[in-house]
């Protein structure tokens, strides 16, 4: 069964109902993304007088369960031309987000369907499982909404920064070469490979069991839910972890959807 991606395309956002016409079940902010399976054909059906095109939607929204992402799952109804198809081509460089802000869902997914083709591009020896990427962008989205300009306090170098948040930032940013930029996607993603190489320390193989050592991660084939997990333990290490392991296997398991959704898995 063929699947596209979709967001929701307008400012005021839309409204997912239970059914075409139907009650409705919450609102969808901008960019919100959906997973849209072609099989379910739409359905003509009026709702306070006027008749609109409607699709059922697998789509992702802030849970009770969620303490800063999107990455409660639900289906619904939503109106055709409200949202609008995600396109099948990679994005290049020059659509990255990179700012220090908060991006839209659909903002986001150009930087993530990026860096999982730059991280399946890699030589046949280095190069990254499908599971270990969106486990670590379920991890991204959580710590910088997968932007490479997010700083966790501005210019605050003792403080995270980047797409994994490295913390302090200094680590990463004394360590830069005379011509890259921090803000460079390919600058952080060469970093976060150097550290799977060995050349920094980022990287903590006994903080979960069974060990793992970061080069076996992104090579492993294990869940998406459990790399996940590891990742945040191995790799971000935070001094708390309540709700985050089973938020960010939510978050990973959504980019898992919408990356195969979209054609890039």
């Amino acid at each position: 069964m063929a699947k596209t991606v979709r967001y929701v395309n307008t400012s005021s956002g839309v409204n997912v109902r239970d059914a075409a016409a139907g009650n409705k079940v919450r609102s969808l902010l901008q960019g919100t993304l959906m997973i849209y399976d072609t099989a379910n054909a739409p359905v003509k059906k009026a709702l306070n007088g006027t008749t609109y095109t409607w699709i059922k939607v697998t789509y992702y929204y802030k849970g009770s369960n969620d303490q800063y992402l999107m990455a409660t799952e639900a289906t619904g109804w939503v109106t055709q031309n409200n949202t609008t198809e995600v396109s099948t081509t990679i994005p290049d460089k020059s659509s990255i987000y990179s700012g220090n802000q908060s991006y839209k869902q659909n903002e986001r997914l150009v930087n993530a369907r990026y860096i999982f083709d730059y991280l399946r591009s890699l030589s046949s020896s280095k190069r990254w499982s499908v599971n270990a990427i969106c486990a670590t962008l379920g991890n991204m989205e959580a710590e910088s909404g997968i932007t490479p300009g997010k700083w966790e306090v501005l210019n605050d170098t003792s403080r995270g920064f980047g797409l994994v948040q490295w913390t302090p930032a200094s680590n990463f940013i004394n360590a830069l070469g005379t011509s890259e930029s921090k803000t460079d996607i390919d600058v952080q993603l060469k970093r976060i490979q150097a550290e799977v190489d060995g050349t920094y320390t980022q990287w903590t193989s006994s903080s979960h069991s069974p060990a793992m050592t970061f080069s076996e991660y992104t090579k492993s084939t294990k869940t998406v839910a459990t790399l996940a997990e590891y990742f945040l333990r191995c790799y971000e290490r935070p001094e708390i972890t309540t709700g985050m392991v089973s938020e960010r296997k939510r978050c990973a398991e959504k980019w898992y959807n919408i990356l195969s959704a979209v054609g890039d898995i």
